[in-house]
């Protein structure tokens, strides 16, 4: 009887153990896969300082080459490098790859290319404005065929606002913050 109830309190121990390390490889890896929503992701790169009429052809671009996902590393190039992030951005000319290469790596964005694949999507937007600087949007292979002279889906009801004022009430609060992405003015609901 005392076999038999040692044996069930090791098989309890062995499966908490289990699920204490499948815990903490979830949390190990899980900052790096998110996923972004397009009006999060609008919201951030407007704060970001991205302009509001080019915002579209952000969401498209970043929707094409990552499915607005952050953590994305493309397969190897047809030269060997590699694309990070959001934004699919080449290890060849624009960060510094995590591993020795066999060609040069220019480094113009002065970033590590693991810094592309963080939920702070900063660098990613500051090296993908400098690469549009640079070169415009044709330095996405996207651009060209999916959001160059096509319909984009709208941005507008991302900025939407949401107030809601009593009248009848002496507290006159509102959740209105005419500019904002909604998205970030539920945060603090």
């Amino acid at each position: 009887m005392d076999d038999t109830i040692a044996a069930q309190k090791g098989r309890i121990i062995y499966k908490l153990l289990l699920l204490f390390l499948m815990a903490i490889l979830q949390m190990a890896f899980h900052p790096l896969a998110r996923r972004l929503e397009r009006c999060d992701l609008a919201g951030q790169l407007y704060i970001l300082d991205v302009v509001k009429e080019e915002l579209p052809l952000w969401l498209c671009i970043a929707d094409f080459e990552s499915r607005l996902n952050t953590h994305v590393i493309g397969t190897r190039n047809d030269d060997g490098s590699k694309d990070y992030g959001l934004f699919q951005i080449s290890d060849r000319y624009w960060c510094a790859p995590p591993n020795e290469t066999e060609y040069y790596a220019f480094n113009q964005c002065n970033t590590n290319c693991t810094d592309l694949l963080k939920d702070d999507i900063t660098m990613a937007v500051q090296c993908a404005q400098l690469i549009k600087s640079l070169q415009g949007w044709s330095a996405w292979s996207v651009y060209a065929e999916f959001c160059n002279n096509t319909e984009l889906e709208a941005i507008d009801m991302c900025f939407q606002s949401n107030a809601t004022i009593d009248l009848n009430s002496d507290d006159c609060t509102t959740n209105s913050s005419i500019g904002m992405p909604q998205t970030m003015l539920n945060e603090g609901d």
